[in-house]
C-alpha cells in the first residue's frame, strides 16, 4: 500500500516502528556532544563539523550501490532534496558550531531545544493548518523541563554569550527544522535510505574543498584514536544511521509527533555526562527529564 503523500496525515500507535526510529535516532544524536567533546581535542571544532558529513561519503555511496537507490533528481524533487542537504547535512552542524563557538552553552542549548517549535511552526504553514491544542500544550510542558534541565546542567549565565551566537544557534535549529519538513516529504517517494544517502553525497561533495583546504597532512597525523572514534561516529552513527531512523520516524509517524522526541536530546546528554564524564545527577536534572517525558508523551497520545 503506498504512502500518504502528506506525512502530518500519517497516524501510527505510541509503541510502533516510527516510535523505534525515533529513539534510536534520540540516542545517537544525544551521545553527538560528549562524543564531539573528545573529538576536538585532536581536531578543530570546524573541521570536525565538516568530516561529520565527508567522512560519511564512501559509506554513502557503498550504501547506494548495493541498494541501487535511484536518484531523486527528476522535476522539483531535484531542487527538494539540494535542500536537504544543503539544510540539514550542512546548514545544521555549520551554523550550530559556529554559534556555540560565540554564545555559551546554555544560551546554545536552549535554541536547540527548540527545533520542534520551528518543526512545528513550518509543518503548519506548509500545510496552513495549525497543529491542535495538544500538541501546543505538549510542546510548551516540554521546552519548560528543558529549560529545567539546561539551567540546572550547564547553566543560563550570560558570560560568554553574545547576541550573533544565539542568532547563528537558532539559524542552525531552523536549518534543521527545514531539512525534517522537506526529507518527511520525499521519503514516501524514494525511502528514508535513498533520500538520506544521496543528501550525503551531495552535501559531501560541496564541502569536500573546505576539508582539503583546512586539513592538511600535518592536521590528520595529529588526529589521536580517541579523534577517529568521534570522526567515525559523527559521520556513520550521527549523520547516516541516525538520519535514515529519524526521517523515516517523521515521514511514517507525523512530522508533529514524532518531532517532539527532539525533547530528549537534552535528557541523553546529561544521562551521558553523569556516567561518562561523572557530572553530577542532580534531583533537579531528573525532575526536569520526568516534565520532558511528560511533555513528549502527551504530544504522542492519540
Amino acid at each position: 500500500m503506498a504512502q500518504s503523500s502528506n506525512p502530518s496525515h500519517v497516524v501510527v500507535g505510541f509503541f510502533s516502528l516510527a516510535t523505534a526510529g525515533a529513539l534510536v535516532t534520540v540516542f545517537t544524536w544525544g551521545g553527538t556532544p560528549i562524543i564531539t567533546k573528545f573529538g576536538v581535542e585532536s581536531v578543530d571544532v570546524l573541521s570536525l563539523a565538516l568530516l561529520r558529513t565527508v567522512a560519511a561519503l564512501p559509506l554513502a555511496v557503498l550504501i547506494l550501490a548495493a541498494l541501487r537507490c535511484p536518484l531523486p533528481w527528476r522535476g522539483k524533487d531535484k531542487w527538494l532534496v539540494l535542500a536537504f542537504g544543503v539544510s540539514g547535512v550542512i546548514g545544521f552542524p555549520v551554523l550550530f558550531t559556529l554559534g556555540v563557538g560565540l554564545t555559551s552553552a546554555g544560551h546554545a542549548a536552549v535554541v536547540t531545544a527548540a527545533t520542534p517549535v520551528f518543526v512545528g511552526f513550518l509543518e503548519a504553514l506548509v500545510n496552513r493548518k495549525l497543529p491542535p491544542p495538544r500538541w501546543w500544550i505538549g510542546v510548551s510542558v516540554a521546552f519548560v523541563g528543558a529549560v529545567i534541565l539546561i539551567t540546572e546542567s550547564v547553566g543560563l549565565d550570560s558570560a560568554g554569550a553574545t547576541w550573533q551566537g544565539d542568532l547563528l544557534a537558532a539559524a542552525g535549529g531552523f536549518s534543521a527544522a527545514t531539512s525534517f519538513v522537506i526529507g518527511a516529504r520525499l521519503t514516501p517517494r524514494y525511502g528514508a535510505i535513498g533520500v538520506t544517502m544521496w543528501s550525503v553525497v551531495i552535501a559531501s561533495l560541496i564541502q569536500l574543498p573546505f576539508v582539503l583546504r583546512r586539513m592538511d597532512a600535518a592536521a590528520w597525523a595529529a588526529v589521536e584514536p580517541l579523534g577517529w572514534t568521534a570522526i567515525i561516529y559523527l559521520s556513520a552513527g550521527s549523520t547516516i544511521v541516525a538520519y535514515i531512523t529519524w526521517i523515516y520516524a517523521l515521514s511514517r509517524g507525523g512530522i508533529g509527533r514524532m518531532s517532539v522526541w527532539q525533547f530528549a536530546l537534552p535528557v541523553v546528554g546529561v544521562a551521558g555526562a553523569a556516567i561518562f564524564l561523572d557530572e553530577a545527577l542532580t534531583p533537579l536534572l531528573v525532575t526536569a527529564t520526568v516534565i520532558i517525558l511528560f511533555g513528549v508523551g502527551l504530544v504522542q497520545r492519540r
